[in-house]
């Protein structure tokens, strides 16, 4: 069985009052997504890697090194 949600507005018309203004996303704007990782990068950060026969972009050095 579905669960059931219930959403509520605001008196100005919204209905997420705790989220953050603005974008996640810091800097340029110029991120990648890490294909083993899945977080975001500035493209300095990653590195290209044969996976599955395909160039994908992953964290360099590594991706627990990051952090």
């Amino acid at each position: 069985m579905a669960k059931v949600i219930s959403t509520r507005l605001s008196q100005d018309g919204l209905r997420y009052g705790a989220k953050a203004p603005g974008s996640p996303f810091l800097g340029s704007g110029n991120t990648r997504s890490c294909f083993l990782c899945g977080k975001h990068r500035q493209q300095a950060q990653l590195r290209s890697k044969r996976v599955l026969g395909r160039s994908e972009m992953v964290c360099a050095p590594a991706c627990t090194d990051l952090a």
